[in-house]
């Protein structure tokens, strides 16, 4: 597994990219790494820090826990994970529509 840490953004800004195109800013109060962790797979995405930044990180098998010991927590993940799959299908149908 590749992804073994989620980490929430305290201090600074980061550009988020795919496969080198910037897709966006994220700052304090922003996460990232959850989708690798909990798909198991490799990142999808980088991170890269515009100024300095200062996360708070939790490990998969830490984060695995919290959210078994936090249903609300759980289900924040899951909305925010059925958001992310809604945005990627509208993006592959738009560009199925632009191609023709």
């Amino acid at each position: 597994m590749d992804g073994v840490g989620f980490f929430v953004i305290a201090e600074g800004t980061a550009t988020v990219s795919v496969s080198g195109v910037n897709v966006a800013i994220i700052g304090p109060g922003d996460h990232f790494g959850e989708l690798a962790m909990i798909t198991e797979r490799v990142r999808g995405a980088t991170v890269t820090a515009e100024t300095p930044l200062r996360c708070l990180m939790m490990a998969f098998w830490d984060l695995r826990q919290f959210a078994k010991d936090n249903p609300d927590v759980s289900w924040k993940l899951h909305q925010h994970l059925a958001s992310v799959l809604a945005d990627d299908r509208a993006r592959h149908a738009q560009a199925a529509i632009q191609a023709g």
